[in-house]
């Protein structure tokens, strides 16, 4: 009896031929449990589509009382030839988003720099100095009636005519002086000067000087003129 003896060739077809077999199997395997998958997902999916489609016939059968078959293809024309505008609003509203992000990026850069003007302009004072220019305000308001602010306009050009005067450097630095010396004046004279005095005090130039614009302006008081008539002062003879 003779012996088969098997070449190396052989059994490498051989195991070629099972791992093929295996692999093959494998794929039936998955393609079955695939398949058992999307049975079951058709199953569970089967009532909900169901009831998806009587819905959607329902809503149809409604809807075809107020609109039909020809409307819906009117509508559907309709919006095949407007897709380049709707593209255009489209393209327009993305400008304009875009726009109001950099504004508002603007805004909260200039809103920061308002909130730190207006708190330093606080912290200065100007909101406490308004509040009180408008109680001011209010109480001049409310302290003229008609007729004073009437009269207050006919003398209008003539009050801001003194006030020009009594602005003029000579004029403020004569207040500012009058106004120290009489406020040291008490500590000078907390007792009253005797005649010999005050005649002694005649001998300074400076008081008979101020003793004679004292007397010019007496004079102008008690100057009898017309309304509105310059009245030009007189200088004092010096003897």
């Amino acid at each position: 009896m003779t012996a088969v003896v098997e070449t190396p060739g052989v059994e490498a077809r051989l195991d070629r031929l099972s791992a093929q077999v295996s692999q093959i199997a494998e794929d039936l395997r998955r393609q079955r449990e695939s398949r058992e998958q999307w049975a079951d997902l058709a199953q569970t999916l089967t009532p909900v589509s169901r009831q998806a489609f009587d819905l959607a016939s329902r809503e149809l059968d409604d809807l075809s009382v107020d609109v039909t078959a020809d409307d819906a293809i009117r509508f559907a024309r309709t919006l095949a030839r407007s897709l380049p505008q709707m593209e255009a609003l489209l393209a327009q509203l993305q400008s304009v988003t875009e726009l109001a992000g950099e504004v508002t990026s603007l805004s909260g850069a200039g809103v920061a720099r308002l909130s730190g003007a207006l708190a330093e302009a606080e912290a200065k004072g100007y909101f406490t100095f308004a509040r009180q220019g408008l109680a001011m305000a209010d109480t001049v308001v409310t302290s003229f009636t008609e007729d004073d602010l009437r009269a207050l306009g006919d003398n209008l050009v003539l009050i801001l005519q003194t006030v020009k005067e009594m602005t003029q450097p000579e004029v403020m630095t004569l207040l500012r002086r009058t106004a120290v010396t009489a406020q040291h004046a008490d500590d000078s004279y907390a007792e009253p000067p005797s005649t010999l005095a005050l005649l002694r005090q005649m001998r300074d130039p400076d008081v008979r000087r101020g003793l004679a614009r004292t007397l010019s302006v007496l004079r102008t008081v008690g100057a009898e003129q017309a309304a509105g008539a310059p009245n030009p002062t007189p200088a004092i003879p010096r003897r």
